[in-house]
Parts: C-alpha cells; sequence; structure tokens
C-alpha cells in the first residue's frame, strides 16, 4: 500500500514555481519543511516529479511486459519430439509430413522442412 504524502498539491505548485525562479534546492528544502525537519534528496526528487506531473510537463508511462520468455520442448528418451501446440504455431494440419535437416555453415538451427506431395 502507497504512503500518503506529506506534501499536497498547493505545495508541489509552490515547489514548481521556486524551481522556475532558479531558487537553489536547499532553499526550496528548507521552505518545505514540515515540523522543522526539511525536505530530504529524495524526497524533493518525488516531489518534484509528481508535480511535472500534475503539470503536464512529464508523462507517467505505464510499464511495458517483459518479452515472454520461448517454449520449451523435451525430447523423450526415444528421441521424440511432441510439440503440443505445432497447429497453433505454424498453422499446419493434421497429416502434414516434415524432414529434419543438419545446421548449415555456423548456425546451430536445426529446420524443419515439409515435405512436398508430388
Amino acid at each position: 500500500m502507497a504512503r500518503q504524502s506529506k506534501w499536497n498539491i498547493d505545495d508541489r505548485k509552490k515547489l514548481m514555481k521556486m524551481v522556475r525562479e532558479g531558487i537553489a534546492e536547499q532553499d526550496i528544502r528548507r521552505e518545505l519543511a514540515i515540523g522543522g525537519v526539511p525536505m530530504t534528496a529524495v524526497e524533493f526528487a518525488q516531489q518534484l516529479k509528481m508535480a511535472m506531473v500534475e503539470a503536464g510537463q512529464i508523462k507517467q508511462a505505464s510499464r511495458k511486459k517483459s518479452a515472454s520468455s520461448p517454449k520449451a520442448y523435451e525430447v523423450t528418451n526415444k528421441g521424440r519430439l511432441t510439440i503440443t501446440d505445432f497447429t497453433a504455431l505454424t498453422g499446419y494440419e493434421t497429416g502434414a509430413t516434415f524432414t529434419l535437416e543438419k545446421p548449415r555453415g555456423k548456425s546451430k538451427a536445426w529446420r524443419l522442412v515439409l515435405v512436398s506431395e508430388d
């Protein structure tokens, strides 16, 4: 659960105004002290960012999803490879025949090639 900020929207507007006027960070932190304790540098950075978002100077972007890891398939002890979602991945229907070709050149990728039925 997020903590509630000690500073409100009016304080952040005042902070933005002071930054635009070129007042030193230490002076701003002392000015916006709460209970006689000056604002820390981390709190200053957080409040400045929130003020910039509220003013529309920067936008918060939603976090991008990380790329899904490739699905691993296991080879049985008899040398068979079962790919349960093969039709969904490739679009080939049941009964299609393929051959397995060795890697070429520096490649280490094996190739699954459709056998043409002429």
